[in-house]
């Protein structure tokens, strides 16, 4: 999986360097004008982009058709896609904690699930990517591509009109056991995580090259 990895990296190369400027741009700007929500919806947005150009250096390049005919696995191939919602996820869930520490405005319990949560939406969306481009090519993928950028930027927006609901919200919820509400939606998304991993692997299984 490593060589599959490196073997991505160094396709998108210059995409991925002008992809982290940009990154770097958004994040700044975003702590700049205090909307922390531009950092986890940076790090859901642009593994859903590389990804689906990886995909298509790899159809251009029938790049399957030559990977399988040595020992490679297809879980192997299948996992290899979700790196960089991974690392993206990483850093910018250590951003946020890294942030929330600093402004001191919840508890570290919070922080850290918050923090997590990031790193599974992220990898969780790329997740959900997958089948679709495997089954249907990178082209008609990205428009499951489109359709989940409206999802994520009218969740943002509505987000952001909706703070004062949200905070009424988190009290409310506080009352209860935050932990277990965070704790839940955690295993959710791992749920869901795996069920996308397993339909991809399926998917490639069926396929003939």
């Amino acid at each position: 999986m490593t060589a599959l990895i490196l073997k991505d990296i160094a396709t998108l190369k210059k995409t991925l360097l002008l992809t982290i400027t940009i990154c770097i741009a958004l994040a700044v700007y975003g702590i700049y004008e205090n909307v922390i929500f531009m950092i986890p919806l940076i790090c859901v947005m642009i593994p859903l982009i590389l990804t689906a150009i990886a995909f298509g250096y790899d159809t251009k390049s029938k790049f399957e058709q030559f990977a399988f005919s040595m020992p490679i696995k297809k879980s192997s191939f299948v996992l290899s896609k979700l790196f960089f919602a991974f690392v993206f996820g990483l850093v910018g869930s250590v951003c946020l904690f890294v942030l929330f520490i600093v402004k001191n405005e919840m508890s570290i319990d919070n922080i850290v699930f918050i923090s997590l949560i990031t790193l599974v939406a992220s990898v969780l969306m790329s997740a959900i990517q997958l089948p679709f481009i495997l089954k249907y090519g990178a082209e008609k993928g990205r428009l499951i591509m489109v359709i989940t950028y409206f999802v994520i930027f009218a969740l943002s927006t509505f987000l952001k009109e909706k703070s004062d609901l949200l905070a009424n919200m988190v009290e409310l919820f506080s009352k209860y056991s935050m932990v277990m509400i965070f704790i839940g939606i955690i295993l959710v998304g791992l749920v869901i995580i795996g069920i996308a991993i397993k339909i991809s692997i399926s998917i490639m299984d069926k396929k003939e090259y």
